[in-house]
C-alpha cells in the first residue's frame, strides 16, 4: 500500500522557492567560501533564509534573494568564524610545536632499551630533530597559507557589510604592520624560518666535508624562508583583495 509523501510546511515551501538555482553562477564569486562548490552556498542561503523565517521577516520578492539585514548578520557571524579559525590555526602550530620538540628532547635523552628495536634507538636519536623541524617548517607554510586565506576572507566579508551600509567598499587596510592578523603572520613566519634554518643546519652536518660558516648558512636559510613567507602574506593579500576586486562586491 503506498503512500504519498507528507506535504511540506509553507514555512519550508517558502524557504525552497527563494534557493538560488543550482545552474546559475553568484555573484559573490570572491566570497571566503567561494572555491567550496555550490553545496556550501546552498547551506548558506538556507540558513539565512530559515534564520528569517524563524524571525518572522517579511519574504523578499526577487527569487533567491535575502533581505540585506539578515546578510549583515551573516557577514558578522562568518567575521567571527574567520577570527575563530586564525586564532586555532596559530595555536594549533604552537602546541603542535612545543609537543614534538619536547618529545624529540625526550628521545635524545632516552636511555637504551633492554631489548632490540626494529629501528637501532641511536638512529632514531640522530633523526628526531631534523625530523621535527622540517615537519614543523611544512606546517608553518600551511599554517601561513591559512592565515593569508582567513585574511582575505574577512576583508571580503568587510567589504560586503560597508556595501550593505552604502559605504564605500574598500574602507579595510589590507596590510596593517601592527594589527592581530599580521603579527600573528609574523609569528608563524619567524617559526617557520627559524624551523627551516634548523633543519638545513642539520642536513649541512651530513656533508663531507661539513661547508665553512655552516652556522651561517644555517641563518640565512632561515631567514629566506621567513622573508619569503612575509612577501607571500602582503603580495597575496595586496593583489586578491584589489579595488578592481573589491568593487565587484558592491556590485
Amino acid at each position: 500500500m503506498s503512500t504519498s509523501p507528507p506535504n511540506p510546511s509553507p514555512e519550508l515551501a517558502a524557504i525552497v522557492r527563494q534557493l538560488p538555482d543550482a545552474h546559475e553562477g553568484t555573484a559573490e564569486s570572491f566570497d571566503i567560501k567561494g572555491g567550496e562548490g555550490y553545496s556550501e552556498k546552498l547551506v548558506d542561503s538556507i540558513e539565512m533564509i530559515g534564520e528569517e523565517t524563524a524571525a518572522g521577516m517579511p519574504v523578499p520578492a526577487a527569487h533567491g534573494q535575502v533581505t540585506a539585514g539578515m546578510r549583515y548578520l551573516h557577514c558578522s557571524r562568518t567575521i567571527h568564524e574567520l577570527v575563530t579559525d586564525r586564532n586555532r590555526a596559530v595555536g594549533l602550530f604552537l602546541g603542535v610545536a612545543s609537543l614534538v620538540v619536547t618529545a624529540s628532547s625526550a628521545l635524545v635523552n632516552a636511555s637504551p632499551p633492554r631489548g632490540d628495536l626494529i629501528i637501532p634507538l641511536v638512529e632514531m636519536q640522530r633523526w628526531c630533530f631534523p625530523v621535527t623541524f622540517g615537519a614543523l617548517t611544512v606546517l608553518a607554510l600551511f599554517v601561513a597559507f591559512l592565515l593569508i586565506r582567513t585574511r582575505v576572507g574577512l576583508i571580503y566579508e568587510v567589504a560586503k557589510m560597508n556595501a550593505l551600509l552604502g559605504l564605500p567598499v574598500g574602507r579595510v587596510q589590507r596590510i596593517a604592520p601592527l594589527s592581530i592578523f599580521f603579527i600573528m603572520q609574523s609569528i608563524i613566519s619567524l617559526a617557520g624560518g627559524a624551523c627551516g634554518g634548523l633543519f638545513s643546519l642539520h642536513l649541512m652536518y651530513l656533508l663531507t666535508p661539513v661547508p665553512e660558516h655552516v652556522a651561517a648558512w644555517g641563518a640565512l636559510t632561515g631567514v629566506i624562508i621567513a622573508v619569503f613567507l612575509m612577501i607571500l602574506y602582503v603580495v597575496t593579500v595586496n593583489h586578491t583583495t584589489s579595488d578592481k576586486r573589491l568593487q565587484e562586491v558592491g556590485k
